[in-house]
């Protein structure tokens, strides 16, 4: 009941959308059901956000999920769609032996590719205060063995450094560029402002930059802007995060205050068109047919 029709890996159509340097947009989430959404509105990659993740457990993004977890919603993700999903690998959950079982476990759960980030474990969400960096050699010694733990260059390795907030912008860019020496596909970047900063890292750095988006933290700009810079991808890791709590604080409040959701129902998808994306229709149809020894 397959139903993917690329015969290319995931992580070959992902290192395809990087390619391009049109700031691709990438919206995040943490489970099967918004990979599907993300899917059937058109973009061509999902993102499995260690923030999203962390939510949905009633977690903060400060390094409480096991690599178990982020594996079972990152597999759960990649069976559910056909577009490459790249999923947040955090630190690599302990030494080089700790990130050898991490890689080959997201390998064998279908996502295309996953980051690796240079903060110091445990890590915290990089909007949060109160996070440190380790050095560029113990950096540099997380990608290695991501590199020599995938068992095909068609799963992605990418590097991540939080700097920008704690240094700045010269420094973030330096350490991009000390992990494109590893010989990694790609490098994140948090925290990036404005499109002279995002077009000053795509340009200074060899290899694909993905800047991460962040509404109501940092200002925004269209996916033309950020094209316009050279950015590989754009990650939106947070939007469902805020656009879900926001909306469901709102019907709760005027359900306790009025009884009522009515005036909601126009924006709520239908129970039975939720049913048929979920495939329900088609898992009736594959019954039927075995019932009739078809």
């Amino acid at each position: 009941m397959s139903r993917k029709t690329d015969s290319r890996a995931p992580g070959a159509r992902l290192r395809d959308l990087l390619a391009r340097r049109q700031a691709v947009a990438v919206p995040g989430t943490h489970d099967a059901l918004g990979a599907m959404l993300i899917e059937r509105a058109g973009f061509e990659a999902v993102y499995m956000s260690g923030y999203a993740v962390a939510a949905s457990h009633g977690k903060p993004d400060i390094g409480l999920i096991s690599v178990d977890d982020m594996v079972r919603h990152a597999r759960e993700m990649a069976g559910a769609v056909s577009i490459p999903v790249v999923a947040d690998a955090d630190t690599g959950y302990g030494g080089s032996a700790n990130i050898l079982e991490a890689v080959q476990a997201f390998e064998n759960a279908g996502v295309a590719g996953i980051h690796l980030e240079d903060q110091v474990a445990p890590k915290k969400c990089g909007a949060m205060s109160g996070k440190a960096l380790v050095s560029d050699d113990e950096m540099a010694a997380r990608l290695r063995a991501a590199l020599r733990a995938r068992r095909t260059p068609d799963f992605l390795i990418i590097g991540r450094t939080d700097a920008m907030t704690l240094f700045g912008l010269e420094e973030s860019i330096r350490r991009l560029r000390k992990m494109a020496e590893t010989g990694i596909d790609a490098v994140m970047l948090t925290s990036l402002s404005s499109l002279e900063e995002c077009k000053a890292v795509a340009d200074a750095v060899p290899i694909p930059v993905i800047h991460t988006v962040a509404e109501t933290l940092r200002p925004l700009h269209s996916q033309a802007e950020l094209a316009s810079t050279g950015l590989g991808m754009a990650l939106y890791p947070i939007t469902f995060v805020q656009a879900n709590v926001g909306l469901q604080q709102r019907i709760l409040q005027t359900l306790a205050e009025t009884g009522s959701t009515k005036i909601f129902e126009s924006d709520m998808a239908r129970l039975p068109d939720i049913s048929r994306m979920l495939g329900v229709d088609r898992y009736a149809a594959f019954e039927a047919d075995v019932a009739k020894g078809a």
